[in-house]
């Protein structure tokens, strides 16, 4: 059994349009690609049980709760030809998509194409928050994010609508 790690499996993008339901290839790759600046990655729902306690029984039963999601991204800052890419795409208060790949897609640079399982996380950039510059050390910056609309975390990508 081999273990999967995120090097070179992951592709992550953001776009400012999406049809969250059905995302097509067309949308994904007009996405801006932020994996070559991604550090790390907290994209996590987390649900709740409530207990349903009956008293002819010591076993206390429960049923699903809420669903809250978090998301928190670490960016390298970049100078390349063409722009800082992560940090010009997410300044506070944009609204967009995340789009994550977590086993990569099939197309170039591991670009989910149709076919290819992606998440989709509707978010608002609460923050972007520069880490602390030290010598020898690659400026690098956070963006947190609340979630308003519940994540779809496992969904194909759809052939464009013609």
């Amino acid at each position: 059994m081999a273990r999967l790690i995120p090097n070179e499996n992951t592709w992550v993008g953001f776009a400012t349009a999406l049809t969250l339901a059905a995302p097509e290839e067309g949308e994904i790759a007009a996405a801006v690609d932020l994996t070559p600046f991604l550090i790390s990655l907290n994209a996590a729902t987390t649900g709740n049980a409530l207990p349903t306690p009956a008293f002819d029984a010591l076993f206390e039963t429960s049923v699903p709760g809420t669903v809250t999601a978090q998301f928190t991204a670490d960016f390298y800052r970049d100078d390349a030809t063409g722009g800082d890419d992560a940090w010009d795409t997410l300044p506070r208060a944009t609204k967009g998509y995340f789009i994550i790949s977590r086993f990569g897609g099939t197309g170039a640079g591991n670009l989910p194409e149709t076919g290819d399982e992606i998440e989709v996380w509707p978010v608002t950039v609460t923050s972007r928050s520069m880490h602390n510059a030290a010598s020898n050390q690659v400026l690098a910056f956070t963006v947190t994010c609340s979630v308003p609309v519940e994540p779809v975390e496992a969904i194909d990508v759809v052939a464009d609508t013609p």
